[in-house]
């Protein structure tokens, strides 16, 4: 399972800005020093200049600018700006988020464009961010060539399918695709706002950003219990006895301090409001734990370990056939994978279980060396003192997962430091072959972080996502750089 990156990873000052890996669609980007972490949330020249690419829903990819910038020669009016879509319900809606003056162009090819005020733009950009019905790279790439979009080759879906349902036990009639994980979860999102109309949902546990910012920006509100404990857990309880909610959204485990919920409780309680209960298992994995069981869907980020190699945006949506959208899993729109990007998909993740099993097993003595490290304060991994709710949940073959966070001790002061030491990729994403480190908080909540520390998450953890390096070559690397 050798990969080019496991001796050379890209983690040099030199290579601020270079992909990881190295191709044109790559979804991770090498920020290698801390003043660069800093620098391009600060939207630094210096930094952003060098970016040639970065994670397609947070950075516009620059071939997506190229279709933009034709779209606006051919089709567009002065004062207007543009983002283009594949999918003409993923326009409308962006157009129907922005509001006034936006309009939906049909470019042909497939391609369709989403026109706005330009002061309109950054509400766009959080529409393709959060809501993740993106145009993919390579979609770009087909449409700049030729003036269309490729049809999929015929089965590929299918194919995909079904080798998920052997993965995750679900009927694969029960399972959509789509362009993003994040694609996936919001599709799940409008599920549930569609049979509970201006109700409220819940986010339990500290999630990815995004997930919160859907509940937040596109719902009728949000109610945020961030610890995902015991005592959050009687207080989502309270809540569904005096009110009538949408949906409950959670992480198994969570992101990034790897916290396990009281899943079957959890989903005890909603079932009994009749309350959909959305879990997200991009971390956990369906190769190490069985989530669906005890939710009504299960959103899974392929970007990240199915695929492994960081070159495709996808995700999927499972839904339990005996849950609350078991009869109706396909009224909301699939959105699906673009052609090319199902192609690599599908041989990239032929040898998923694998890549996960090596990495399960590397993750675990790294986390057991971190916290025996008298310069590290915490460790967050679950294999840790295994929760019973996850070894209950933990699959004959599974594992605690291929991602980590660590806490140094001085962590202002000795941080920044261990990060720029570390000779492992340094860029965003998880679940690659290859192993890559961030300040997960500086990056994702770095115009809020007294809010992240308010609810428990120390702006100066590092999060590791353990690639298949053989174990001696990681244990070498992080002994180095925490001396």
């Amino acid at each position: 399972m050798s990969h080019p990156l496991h001796e050379s990873p890209r983690c040099r000052p030199e290579d601020l800005g270079a992909p990881i890996p190295d191709s044109p669609h790559a979804v991770s980007v090498c920020l290698p020093t801390w003043a660069d972490i800093i620098g391009y949330e600060e939207k630094d020249p210096r930094v952003i200049g060098k970016m040639r690419t970065g994670y397609p829903r947070f950075f516009i990819h620059p071939l997506v600018n190229e279709v933009s910038e034709r779209l606006r020669r051919q089709h567009g009016r002065a004062g207007e700006d543009v983002l283009p879509f594949a999918d003409e319900a993923a326009a409308q809606e962006c157009t129907l988020f922005i509001g006034a003056g936006a309009r939906v162009v049909d470019a042909g090819g497939g391609v369709l464009a989403a026109f706005f005020p330009a002061d309109s733009l950054p509400r766009a950009r959080a529409y393709w961010q959060h809501a993740g019905r993106i145009l993919s790279s390579r979609a770009a790439e087909d449409w700049l060539e030729s003036g269309r979009l490729r049809n999929p080759e015929p089965g590929i879906g299918d194919i995909l399918r079904m080798r998920l349902a052997g993965w995750s036990g679900a009927p694969p009639e029960m399972i959509t695709l789509h362009p993003s994980g994040m694609a996936a979860i919001y599709t799940a999102f409008l599920a549930a706002s569609a049979r509970r109309p201006g109700r409220r949902t819940v986010m339990f546990g500290f999630p990815y950003t995004d997930t919160l910012k859907i509940l937040q920006k596109f719902g009728a509100g949000v109610e945020f219990f961030p610890r995902g404990d015991s005592a959050d857990l009687q207080k989502v309880r309270e809540l569904l006895g005096g009110e009538e909610i949408a949906g409950i959204f959670c992480e198994f485990p969570g992101n990034p301090l790897l916290q396990v919920p009281d899943l079957p409780a959890l989903h005890e309680m909603a079932a009994a409001a009749r309350v959909p209960l959305v879990v997200d298992d991009t971390i956990g994995t369906f190769f190490n734990v069985d989530v669906l069981p005890h939710a009504d869907y299960v959103a899974s980020s392929l970007t990240k370990a199915v695929s492994g190699e960081g070159d495709v945006m996808a995700g999927a949506l499972t839904a339990n056939p005996r849950g609350l959208f078991g009869a109706d899993v396909h009224a909301a729109n699939p959105g699906n994978i673009y052609a090319r990007d199902a192609e690599v998909l599908e041989k990239n993740s032929r040898d998923f279980p694998q890549r996960m099993k090596a990495a399960n097993s590397t993750a675990v003595a790294l986390a057991g060396f971190l916290a025996s490290h008298p310069d590290v304060e915490k460790v967050y991994y679950p294999g840790l003192n295994p929760s019973p709710v996850y070894e209950s949940l933990r699959k004959p073959e599974g594992g605690y997962g291929a991602v980590l966070s660590f806490l140094p001790r001085n962590a202002p002061e000795k941080t920044p430091c261990i990060f720029e030491k570390l000779g492992v990729n340094r860029g965003i994403s998880l679940g690659t072959n290859y192993s890559l480190v961030c300040p997960y908080v500086q990056l994702a909540h770095y115009h809020e972080l007294g809010w992240a520390r308010d609810c428990g998450i120390d702006p100066f953890l590092l999060r590791v996502a353990v690639g298949t390096e053989p174990w001696p070559v990681l244990h070498e690397r992080f002994a180095t750089a925490l001396g």
